[in-house]
């Protein structure tokens, strides 16, 4: 039973009272469930329709337009983390976060009106009134009349709810303490967080289950004079206690021009809890592909387990669908992806094995895939990525929602279970590598060798004054399924069909000494194998095996001066370092080539103790590396500048290399020489917007440049960036040979650049250039529209596959994307513009969108 109201006997100016009625958490639960509905996330797709006047709006928002803050007027603190297209946004009035819970504390009620009561159980005040509660407080103009039989407080004229992070206004108010059943009409609110604001005609709450009705509702996170664009519906109804809401009649308007209308009820999440229902579609349109239009649709069946299906339509290719699932156990994440496009339009039969041609390969075209990360207690791991596609081509053609998918040059199918602790760790793996690339798969004997399975462990002993030592071991199974059709007589003779197993082993041992101004660390290890073969190369041992002595020495000194860089104070340092590599000579040409590649040379290559990967070859060596680096770093620790120079030098000719009786590698770097090219790199920082870098191979003997690349960025912020690069490589870093007509030299250009025209406008594009082959790579252009609440991207793409890089005569790939992505609601359409640009223009970011 409420208490009876507590009156002053003297008269005064303003009346004080208590009502715990008023007090109660049911007046509470208003804010919990605004915020909720205001968080931000919660209206994905979504949302109202049937739209108010304008003037009616004005008039709603007229109360909450006192806490905008033009961007002339904000602070500079205020002001530096607006995003430039905005032109202000709502500001909280200060002095709003009392640490005061409102259930914690009475209710007070300031008046400088008279508390009249003409008949028990009926009070009322004519005047304007301010209920304050804790931290929550609630303001009426006209009056309130609180009737102590029905327990329920009204409110009339201008009425205003606050709390810390929101508000709300509306035009009178009825507030029922015991049902729990509030209703504000001519409704407004804000967020000052998300700067999500909007009206409602009728704006009803129940505080006890937490369920909020809006009829003609609507809300938006633009500029309140003006907005870009808003959300509206009939009628808006949100359950609170279940994170779900539903909308009858929704609009989304774009500058008041109504984009989209759904008449039904449509279900929507209201806070982080998954729903099901329509997310955001994707659009694009390409030479290819034409329109393409993807509508997905999510599927929420458990805590613990969702599904979302896509209809995707294409005018050139025709109807599509995917699916993912997705699982979540206690100790593991996995996805399933199945797509298929049943009948591919430009499929034609005749054609379609014709280099270059653009019809499909297959008519039916479809793609699986699975996906699985586990951690099974402390120490196991478990990892599956699996994936197969109908053809080659697939990603190519059918990859572009999302635009890096396109350049995808093979599937790995492997699976992964591991164990470690703190000093060691062992792993078994199947693996299979499907390649995707039409020239590198046409040759059959690249086809690159499964792992059925392998088995490896690895780790150290600890140590003992210093000395470290530990072993590395494995096992793996080789095996591959050529066409025998497709192969010669010589080649199966050479060992084509080549499969087996292979056994190492590597013991180790270490004595690092390591001291402040130098370093110096013997190293000395083992490396063993041994293969059991079949269909091996004709007069090669079936049962090989091998073992290589390796010792290295590596050593370094550090010195360091001061010095006034750009009239500041920096440190030089000035560090020469020579590793010396002596690795034992054994003839391993016998032996296939099943993981093993040759590693492209660079400066770091002067301090491995091996020029394979792999362990079918262990290089010999008798050489030692000597280099000198010196640094410039200001008193922030910042690198200024940076050079570094270095050479190996053979004391020996080599004779390992990848050379086997089934083919004859192309060698990158010479056998014979007395030294290495002379490599150099470096970097200078002007300031903190300018950088540039550089590397150089030069072959001294033969008075050539082997490779090297310049590259300039300008980096201002993320609207103001340039970037400048040439690139030049005389030997192509593939095992291949190019094509006949096609230049295997590397001679490219790449710029790039992001730069403002004003606030609301940017321009992007890049330009990557063959010279080699007088082609473009990569082309795009594209202009950019923000402002406070949406971002409008149209970008023109001319481009290359990656994986179709040695086919001469392909057209190039041509399309025109549209991305709309409206902050709080999310990207609309051709989302996948956000990865190319990214991937595309170092630096880029998304500036605004996760705002």
């Amino acid at each position: 039973m409420p208490r009876q109201p507590k009156f002053a006997d003297r008269r005064a100016e303003k009346t004080m009272l208590t009502y715990e009625a008023i007090a109660s958490r049911k007046t509470g639960r208003l804010a919990v469930v605004i915020a909720i509905l205001l968080a931000g996330e919660m209206l994905p797709n979504q949302l109202l329709a049937q739209p108010a006047a304008a003037t009616q709006r004005t008039e709603q928002l007229t109360i909450l337009l006192e806490d905008w803050q033009s961007r002339d007027a904000m602070s500079g603190e205020d002001a530096q983390g607006l995003r430039p297209a905005c032109c202000g946004e709502f500001i909280e009035p200060p002095g709003l976060d009392s640490a005061v819970e409102p259930d914690q504390a009475d209710t007070e009620i300031d008046t400088e009106s008279p508390v009249r009561q003409p008949e028990p159980g009926q009070f009322y005040v004519d005047g304007s009134v301010n209920v304050q509660q804790g931290y929550r407080s609630v303001q009426a103009s006209d009056g309130a009349h609180l009737n102590q039989d029905t327990n329920i407080l009204t409110l009339q004229g201008d009425v205003i709810f606050r709390e810390p992070g929101f508000l709300i206004t509306g035009n009178g108010a009825e507030l029922d303490q015991n049902s729990g059943n509030n209703l504000v009409d001519q409704a407004a609110y804000v967020t000052y967080e998300t700067q999500i604001h909007g009206t409602a005609s009728n704006l009803a709450y129940n505080s006890e289950t937490g369920m909020l009705t809006m009829d003609n509702g609507e809300f938006s996170r633009c500029e309140p004079y003006d907005p870009f664009w808003v959300v509206r519906a009939r009628r808006l109804q949100l359950d609170n206690a279940n994170g779900v809401g539903y909308a009858s009649a929704l609009t989304l308007r774009i500058k008041d021009v109504p984009v989209f209308y759904y008449p039904y009820t449509l279900q929507f999440p209201i806070s982080d809890q998954r729903v099901s229902g329509i997310l955001p579609p994707s659009l694009s349109n390409s030479r290819d592909n034409g329109l393409d239009i993807a509508v997905p649709y999510y599927f929420n069946l458990a805590p613990h387990y969702d599904a979302t299906v896509t209809p995707r339509i294409m005018t050139e290719r025709g109807a599509m669908v995917s699916g993912e699932f997705r699982y979540l156990a206690d100790w593991s994440m996995n996805t399933a992806n199945l797509a298929l496009l049943p009948n591919d339009s430009t499929y034609d039969g005749a054609t379609t094995d014709q280099i270059g041609d653009d019809t499909a390969p297959v008519k039916q075209r479809w793609f699986a895939g699975f996906e699985h990360e586990g951690l099974i207690g402390d120490n196991w791991r478990s990892y599956i990525d699996f994936s197969a596609v109908s053809d080659f081509d697939y990603f190519r053609d059918l990859g572009s929602q999302d635009l890096n998918v396109e350049s995808r040059t093979h599937l790995n199918k492997e699976g992964v279970l591991a164990w470690q602790n703190t000093n060691w760790q062992a792993e078994t793996r199947v693996q299979r590598i499907e390649i995707l690339d039409p020239y590198v798969a046409s040759i059959d004997i690249n086809k690159p060798f499964d792992r059925l399975p392998e088995l490896s462990v690895s780790g150290d002993f600890g140590g003992y004054q210093g000395l470290t030592y530990g072993v590395d071991a494995s096992h793996v199974r080789f095996d591959r399924s050529l066409d025998r059709s497709l192969l010669s007589t010589e080649q199966i003779n050479n060992g084509a069909l080549v499969s087996g197993e292979r056994n190492t082993l590597e013991p180790w041992v270490s004595l690092p000494i390591r001291e402040p101004g130098y370093f110096i660390e013997p190293t000395a290890r083992y490396r063993y194998a041994d293969w059991q073969l079949d269909q091996q190369a004709i007069g090669t041992p079936g049962n090989p095996d091998r073992g290589v002595g390796v010792f290295s020495l590596d050593s370094g000194l550090i010195f360091d001066r001061p010095l006034q860089f750009n009239g500041n104070e920096a440190t030089q340092t000035l560090e020469p370092r020579l590793y010396y590599l002596f690795s034992e000579r054994e003839d391993q040409q016998f032996l296939p080539t099943f993981d093993t590649a040759q590693l492209n040379f660079n400066f770091n290559q002067l301090f491995r103790y091996d020029r394979f990967s792999g362990q079918d070859r262990v290089g010999d060596a008798n050489q030692i590396s000597a280099a000198v680096t010196t640094r410039i770093l200001d008193n922030g620790s910042l690198e200024r500048a940076r050079f570094s120079i270095g050479q190996i030098f053979h004391f020996e000719d080599r004779t390992v290399s990848l050379n086997s009786p089934l083919q004859q590698w192309q060698i990158l770097q010479p056998l014979d020489t007395d030294r290495s090219a002379l490599v150099m790199e470096g970097s200078f920082r002007p300031s903190v917007n300018w950088q540039l870098f550089g590397d150089l191979q030069w072959d001294q003997e033969n008075d050539n440049i082997d490779q090297g690349s310049i590259a300039l960025r300008y980096h201002g912020d993320a609207n103001h960036i340039v970037n400048l690069a040439y690139r030049y490589r005389e030997k192509a870093d593939v095992f291949l040979q190019a094509p006949p007509g096609l230049d295997p030299v590397i001679s490219q250009t790449d710029l790039s650049a992001v730069w403002p025209v004003n606030d609301n406008w940017r321009v992007f594009g890049r330009w990557n250039y063959d010279h080699s082959n007088s082609r473009n790579l990569e082309t795009f252009a594209g202009v950019e529209y923000s402002n406070c609440c949406a971002i409008m991207r149209l970008v023109a793409r001319d481009w290359v596959d990656e994986y179709e890089f040695f086919a001469q005569d392909t057209r190039q790939n041509q399309g025109v994307f549209f991305q709309l992505t409206l902050l709080g609601l999310g990207d609309l359409t051709g989302g996948s513009l956000s990865n190319l640009l990214t991937n595309g223009i170092p630096g880029f970011k998304e500036y605004g969108i996760d705002d």
